[in-house]
């Protein structure tokens, strides 16, 4: 007998692409609280086989095939580092425009003629095939095929709009959204901080000595950057924490951590050695002896670390006319020279981060101090680095603070298996899974521009402008349809009217959807407005249609009459002009939520 096609039945997959490692877990509606975290990926090295994360890492042949993670062939020159590629050069600091590694991920890009949104896309439809074929492996064909997807995309909470706005194109070259029949596939994003807080508070949440009124900071150490929120806990059981402080974060990861390690290893051999040593052979030195050999175990403790070099490398000799060494010592102080600078900047987040907590929060502090004791603040650590001894050792002595990190793998998988969490927990009021953030507040302010007439009892004079159209003074006012700070917890639409005098054709217009971080968002352009993304017109409306309009200086303009509507539900902002009773451009927009 066939068996029943399902219905109703929802994926949850969360995706956390990473700068040096992606990972992928996922859940269904019938089994929400068994999250799985898609393992198998293919490789060549050891100790990778059940890894639990991939490397984000491609490699473009001459031919049609494209190799990627584990799959690279060890003596290939992959393509790594390219989610930092997606930010504006001039928003990366030096140090890390000017390493080797992202100097030589931009010339491969450039020489393979091929943008950061193409290589992401590219690299996101790879591990989402794998995926597919795991999910399906335990579920059947039959089960996926009938069965909505709800897809989560983390990204770093320090992540400008533009950025973020270029992931939702990788999303879509990836074909993640492609049409389904059993109904469209959803995506939203996440903060990856914020997917990481849920997935610590669940795995804590039968052990941990966190109460309501508690505060909390999540540090998310991955390869590339270290982002930091702060929560305060609403209540434990069911478990909810609210976001209260804006994110903040650096490009310090774990990969400048394996740099560092790098360069020490250049400095101890014979000069002139290293440059001898293929890509192969050093990436199977990093995998054996940093990887899986130093890194998970140092905590500063005094002892030597003996370290196997690449045969084609030679160590320092051991005087007289012995053979030269293929293996160097390296002492703890050695190795603390290089996670030394990395964890200073850590620090200096979590600090500034603590202050911040203590100054918010202060008048709470004294009220409580006088019935009992202050409440604890609590480090949440996650992340491929944040599985680091030493970190964790550091910011424990450091701090006066109750440092929280899950056993083994677990902060490695913590933000894909958030991004689940906070999937079910979204999908509707039957739906939920333990621990939830709060994060239904706008963190921006998102409007457009207009033009309006300079009025000195509301404009200062260096806000005007000289119109020669219309020969008098104007000013660029901003017209706001979400503001920061506002309550977004339903659906919302609204509309503004505009006006604009043209003179050439309804292809030529064009209006820019601007955000703002400020409490109070400006009401006339200003500096401190970010252009977010342009809706550009399309060429359906005949402008010949509209009124005339006769400057002072005779010159006959076009009176185009529109209207911008917003519509707003779960975290999506949809803007969409129409004149005339015709939709005449559109742009989906991602609402930062906090």
């Amino acid at each position: 007998m066939a068996a029943e096609t399902p219905t109703g039945d929802v994926i949850t997959i969360g995706i956390d692409f990473g700068t040096t490692y992606s990972g992928i877990a996922w859940a269904s509606s019938r089994e929400p609280e068994n999250i799985q975290v898609v393992t198998g990926w293919k490789t060549e090295l050891n100790h990778r086989s059940p890894a639990k994360k991939v490397p984000t890492q491609l490699f473009y042949s001459s031919g049609s095939d494209t190799s990627w993670g584990y799959s690279v062939p060890a003596d290939k020159d992959a393509l790594k580092w390219f989610k930092l590629l997606l930010i504006d050069e001039k928003d990366i600091p030096a140090k890390i425009t000017n390493s080797s590694q992202f100097q030589h991920s931009r010339e491969l890009l450039e020489t393979m003629k091929k943008g950061p949104i193409d290589a992401i896309g590219c690299f996101l439809s790879k591990i989402w095939s794998h995926a597919m074929d795991s999910i399906e492996s335990k579920l059947g064909k039959e089960l996926v095929r009938n069965s909505e997807f709800q897809v989560v995309v983390t990204l770093p909470a320090i992540w400008s709009p533009y950025a973020r706005y270029r992931m939702e194109k990788a999303v879509e070259v990836s074909r993640i959204r492609s049409p389904r029949p059993c109904g469209n596939t959803t995506v939203c994003f996440i903060s990856e901080p914020q997917a990481a807080a849920l997935a610590t508070m669940q795995d804590f949440r039968d052990t941990s000595t966190v109460k309501a009124g508690d505060t909390m900071v999540i540090c998310d150490a991955g390869g590339g950057t270290v982002d930091l929120i702060s929560c305060v806990v609403e209540s434990t059981y069911p478990f909810v924490v609210k976001k209260w402080d804006g994110s903040e974060g650096k490009l310090c990861g774990g990969v400048f951590l394996d740099e560092e390690f790098l360069e020490l290893i250049k400095g101890k051999v014979t000069p002139g050695s290293w440059p001898s040593v293929s890509i192969a052979e050093q990436k199977m030195f990093l995998n054996n002896e940093w990887e899986h050999g130093i890194k998970p175990q140092f905590s500063n403790q005094n002892r030597t670390w003996q370290v196997d070099l690449p045969d084609s490398c030679s160590g320092p000799t051991s005087g007289g006319n012995m053979k030269r060494r293929k293996a160097i010592d390296l002492s703890s102080d050695e190795i603390w020279s290089v996670y030394n600078p990395i964890i200073n900047k850590i620090e200096a987040l979590v600090s500034r981060r603590i202050s911040k907590i203590e100054a918010l929060i202060g008048h709470q502090i004294n009220a409580v101090q006088k019935k009992c004791r202050r409440p604890a603040i609590y480090i949440v650590l996650v992340g491929g680095f944040g599985r680091s001894p030493y970190l964790f050792s550091r910011l424990k002595t450091t701090f006066n603070a109750t440092v929280l990190r899950s056993k083994g793998d677990k902060p490695w998988t913590a933000i894909c298996r958030g991004a689940v969490i906070y999937g079910i927990n979204g999908h509707g009021p039957e739906a939920s899974l333990g621990p939830e953030i709060d994060t239904r507040v706008a963190l921006r302010s998102y409007g457009v521009l207009s033009d309006t007439l300079f009025r000195p009892d509301e404009h200062i004079g260096c806000e005007k402008y000289w119109s020669e159209d219309d020969q008098v003074w104007k000013v660029h006012k901003m017209e706001w349809f979400i503001r920061e700070g506002e309550p977004l917890l339903t659906k919302k639409t609204r509309q503004k009217d505009f006006l604009r005098l043209c003179s050439g054709g309804i292809d030529k217009m064009q209006n820019f959807i601007y955000s703002c971080t400020e409490s109070q968002p400006p009401k006339v352009w200003d500096s401190s407005m970010e252009p977010l993304c342009e809706i550009q017109w399309t060429g359906d409306i005949n402008i010949e249609s509209f009124p005339t309009q006769t400057t002072p200086l005779g010159k006959v303009l076009r009176k185009v009459v529109y209207v911008i509507e917003m519509n707003y539900e779960d975290g999506w902002a949809d803007f969409t002009i129409y004149s005339q009773g015709m939709r005449v451009g559109a742009h989906h927009v991602n609402v930062e939520l906090r």
